[in-house]
């Protein structure tokens, strides 16, 4: 469960999420997603850094048609990452939207707090929550602060240029990795 903070001390936590692949699978294969909402996102700001040095603003719909993310569903996560400046967007004949920084300044934090705001990877982090019978008497709540803040360091320390150059590496129609590779890195 994701806690859900407005104006704290502590850093924003993009959308995690515990979640399985498998409904059927509830309670044996639980693993920490990021929200699509905020890897489209990702996608769209990768998409835009390959084209900043084009003259010609890129319609949402191209966009949408090269990371293959839903159009409606791009335009409202667009319309975040104007509002937070790291997009800028034009309407009209001939609009569309260009990055607004150099890639090497956008942060993957920056794009998470964008999109997700200040969220948490488990309820008992969040400040105004004390639902926990436990509270904070219990083991868990450090381990998932640690937990918090590995992932927190690691969209702090991406920025989108680091993205948009792992996409140059990967081949077309090969992954990077299969899923039995990155879960054998993790065990």
């Amino acid at each position: 469960m994701l806690g859900r903070s407005s104006g704290s001390r502590f850093t924003a936590l993009p959308a995690l999420t515990l979640s399985y692949a498998d409904p059927t699978l509830a309670g044996e294969a639980g693993v920490l997603k990021i929200s699509q909402k905020l890897e489209y996102a990702m996608r769209a700001m990768i998409e835009l850094a390959n084209r900043q040095d084009e003259e010609a603003l890129v319609p949402a719909r191209e966009i949408a048609v090269a990371q293959q993310i839903p159009l409606r569903f791009l335009e409202q996560q667009l319309g975040a990452l104007h509002k937070a400046g790291l997009v800028k967007s034009f309407r009209g004949a001939g609009g569309g939207c260009r990055i607004a920084k150099d890639p090497s300044e956008i942060r993957v934090a920056d794009i998470a707090d964008a999109i997700e705001g200040q969220l948490f990877p488990m309820f008992c982090l969040e400040p105004s929550d004390h639902t926990c019978f436990q509270d904070s008497r219990c083991g868990l709540q450090g381990f998932w602060g640690d937990v918090a803040r590995a992932i927190q360091r690691v969209f702090e320390e991406t920025t989108v240029a680091d993205l948009v150059e792992r996409q140059r590496r990967v081949l077309p129609g090969r992954p990077v990795f299969s899923a039995e590779q990155v879960l054998g890195r993790i065990g």
